[in-house]
């Protein structure tokens, strides 16, 4: 373990990771077979503990994007923008884990928590725990914001959407995706009643990373076709989001005391 800063590194014989505890986002992870990370991260971030990191996995929560849900809080909520505590860590020859939580400033009104869990063994393991600590009803929405390290968005097939309904953010309007998904310009979907695997197979690193969700009733696919202020020319073309969510419709309701996860396991095999 190594730890500078707001960033803590992590490594055996299997794999290894950094983590920014601004935002709780687990930046980096790359299996020890694999020569490309398995998450993107902007090559031109601040990590000035002020503006969200781009790549990596941030944290949407307690709300998504600029819903009415919770519209006094920031764009995407404030867990990408806050200081998390780093509880655990435990590094041995067969895994990995760390357990980071955040309890939300008094600014925000927020009388709920935020607890992360991530565990790495012949995979990834990830999961985000919300309690209400209120005596009312906590209304909120979600999502593992992951940025998927790829060669190239046009060597990318994503499989496990085909046949669901999505409703594209660009123009508002729903649709039926009747095949495997190719990216071709910019893509804002989210995948309503969705609760499969994804996979994305890249032909160009041989290899086909697999996103596995529980707690989940969307999946957002996002990427914009152009570079974005976090980003050197053209490095738009080497991530697809793929996010485990819950979101619009799909918002959740917490009881007094209530917990609830949402995860996803990411593995990678190859190609061929």
């Amino acid at each position: 373990m190594k730890s500078g800063g707001d960033f803590v590194h992590l490594s055996n014989n299997l794999a290894e990771c950094k983590i920014s505890l601004w935002g709780g986002n687990l930046m980096s992870y790359r299996p020890k077979t694999e020569k490309h990370d398995i998450f993107w991260l902007g090559s031109r971030n601040k990590f000035d503990n002020v503006q969200a990191i781009r790549g990596g996995i941030p944290v949407c929560w307690p709300r998504v994007a600029e819903e009415k849900l919770n519209n006094n809080l920031p764009r995407h909520g404030f867990a990408r923008i806050s200081l998390w505590n780093l509880r655990n860590v435990v590094v041995d020859e067969d895994k990995i884990e760390a357990e980071l939580s955040l309890a939300p400033s008094a600014c925000f009104n927020v009388n709920a928590a935020a607890t992360l869990f991530i565990r790495i063994t012949d995979k990834l393991e990830y999961r985000l725990e919300t309690v209400n600590h209120s005596d009312a009803e906590f209304d909120f929405s979600e999502a593992l914001h992951a940025y998927f390290n790829v060669s190239s968005v046009e060597n990318i097939t994503i499989k496990g959407l085909s046949g669901h309904r999505y409703k594209n953010s660009l123009d508002g309007n729903f649709y039926t995706l009747d095949n495997d998904l190719k990216i071709k310009g910019e893509v804002d979907s989210i995948f309503i009643g969705h609760e499969n695997s994804v996979e994305i197979e890249d032909t160009m690193y041989n290899r086909v990373i697999s996103v596995e969700k529980s707690g989940s009733n969307t999946t957002v696919v996002w990427n914009p076709n152009k570079d974005l202020a976090e980003m050197e020319k053209g490095q738009y073309k080497n991530f697809v989001c793929v996010e485990p969510s819950n979101q619009g419709k799909s918002y959740l309701r917490l009881k007094p005391h209530e917990k609830h996860t949402i995860s996803m396991k990411v593995q990678v095999r190859k190609l061929t």
